[in-house]
């Protein structure tokens, strides 16, 4: 009956139509936004400057993948608009839930198949995925170089191989995930009884096929004479780093677990339930990866856990092709990361959006050509008033955030009397922050110059997703004369926690 009542569906076409529209209704809030994530609008503001030139590592330095940096890069020359990104990533996240559905028709139903792509679609945006953060790209690269491996052909599986490598150039956490994909396949050779031999040539050609994305990635940088500056924001820099200097990651995770549960307990029930020719191992390994991926990085913040929702939700398939019982599953799911996500805060985005454009419209009707250097907040101020101070530390949480200190090549209490020598006019700083939140060496350099030189224009809050913070605003720096104003030190409400890092 089932089957019936979904024949439409059963066209690949019409499953990836529907995908798409999904996709469209948990994204549509976020499209326009200004400060959804401050994450991605670097990203895409990194993809803006490249094409003046800049070379990620180098110009504008931050430790995500190049792949990531080329992606936005690309959709930067679409258009500078945030739509351009957001557009895209909705793209990339209906074609991930279709290629979910595709997986899961190899041993399940259309009515499972079709329900486990939209609930990872409604997962997203509980986990900071509505918008263009790195798994919301790269997910799509696993999910098809799963599909591959799953189909077993020997070119379709270097292919995939390929994929994983693409994947691990967004973020290395990945790699768990493109191991196993890689183990998975060589164990899918010696089924079909490939000879020592043959696995050991074919293992290796599978394993140069993984590295090949990284490794072409690796030779730019070397031929551009930059392999030290490459080498050291993908190996050096995550080694060096502090992770969860607050040291809360019980309670993190058990937060995170509680707001995946619906997919969690999905996926046991659907492992459990699956007819016996569901690939369980094969499913149960692959989340098992994802979540090796997870824990590699142990900051547990929400979006690190958004390519862990890709096997989950493969492995809920059968669960939510048990009829009425899958469908109310299925259903359940959804409504309850739709209640518990800004998914249709549609009022407090457009907020979010005027909030922005207003700080932006005051400090351009005081300068409308500000020397701006923005030592805290959010950094789309530099793409909507086009001033760009000289540090190439852009991103400026490796400024002002204690755990970054020392992390790159580029010391950062340098790099802000750099920007400072710039001469910069209009500053924006956090209102009343922690000082424990601040960098100790770069802090009082920016107080001090805001003291010594800078009127405060005003204070305004701005809004992530999740968060909203207050900044100040300090104009008319280096005027010939200053006026009586407000100091740095003026107090006022303390703002929501820190942003996320990266």
């Amino acid at each position: 009956m089932a089957e019936t009542r979904f024949a439409l569906l059963h066209r690949p076409t019409a499953q990836f139509g529907l995908m798409l529209l999904v996709g469209l209704i948990t994204r549509a809030s976020v499209f326009g936004d200004l400060s959804y994530f401050s994450d991605e609008l670097f990203y895409f503001l990194a993809g803006q400057r490249m094409h003046d030139g800049m070379l990620p590592y180098v110009d504008v330095w931050d430790r995500k993948g190049p792949a990531l940096f080329l992606t936005y890069y690309l959709i930067a020359g679409v258009s500078a608009s945030v739509w351009a990104y957001q557009i895209a990533a909705w793209a990339f996240a209906s074609t991930t839930a279709f290629v979910i559905a595709r997986i899961a028709l190899r041993f399940t139903g259309v009515q499972g198949a079709l329900a486990a792509g939209g609930v990872y679609l409604f997962s997203l945006a509980l986990f900071g995925g509505a918008g263009g953060q790195s798994p919301v790209f790269y997910n799509l690269w696993t999910a098809l170089a799963a599909l591959m491996v799953l189909r077993g052909r020997w070119r379709e599986m270097l292919a995939a191989m390929a994929l994983a490598g693409l994947a691990i150039a967004y973020k290395q956490s990945a790699a768990p995930e493109a191991l196993f994909l890689g183990l998975a396949a060589v164990w899918r050779l010696r089924q079909e009884g490939a000879t020592g031999a043959q696995l050991a040539r074919r293992g290796l050609l599978l394993a140069l096929a993984g590295a090949l994305p990284f490794a072409l990635f690796a030779a730019f940088y070397a031929a551009a004479g930059h392999f030290d500056a490459f080498w050291q924001a993908m190996v050096t820099s995550n080694l060096r780093k502090a992770y969860n200097p607050v040291g809360d990651h019980w309670v993190r995770i058990g937060a995170l677990a509680k707001l995946s549960s619906p997919l969690l307990l999905g996926a046991i029930a659907g492992l459990v339930l699956a007819e016996r020719r569901t690939p369980r191992a094969f499913i149960s390994c692959w989340i098992a990866a994802a979540l090796l991926g997870f824990v590699l990085v142990p900051n547990f913040y929400e979006h690190y856990l958004l390519p862990v929702l890709v096997p989950l939700s493969v492995a809920s398939a059968a669960l939510f092709n048990r009829g009425a019982v899958g469908l109310g599953a299925a259903a359940a799911a959804a409504l309850v990361f739709a209640a518990n996500s800004p998914m249709f805060a549609f009022a407090k985005r457009a907020e979010a959006r005027a909030a922005m454009e207003g700080i932006a419209a005051d400090i351009r009707a005081r300068n409308p050509r500000p020397r701006l250097f923005v030592y805290e907040g959010p950094v789309w101020l530099y793409a909507m008033l086009h001033s760009y101070p000289p540090s190439p530390l852009l991103n400026n949480f490796h400024l002002y955030f204690p755990p970054e200190e020392g992390v790159s090549q580029f010391d950062a209490a340098a790099e802000v009397q750099r920007n400072l020598a710039w001469r910069p006019d209009v500053i924006v700083t956090y209102n009343n922050w922690e000082p424990w939140e601040e960098n100790a060496r770069t802090a009082p350099l920016v107080r001090g110059y805001v003291a010594k030189t800078c009127r405060h224009w005003f204070t305004r809050d701005y809004h992530e997703n999740y968060r909203s913070y207050r900044i100040d605003v300090w104009g008319d720096c280096n005027a010939p004369a200053r006026a009586p104003g407000v100091t740095p030190s003026a107090a006022s409400p303390a703002p929501a926690a820190r942003p996320d890092g990266n």
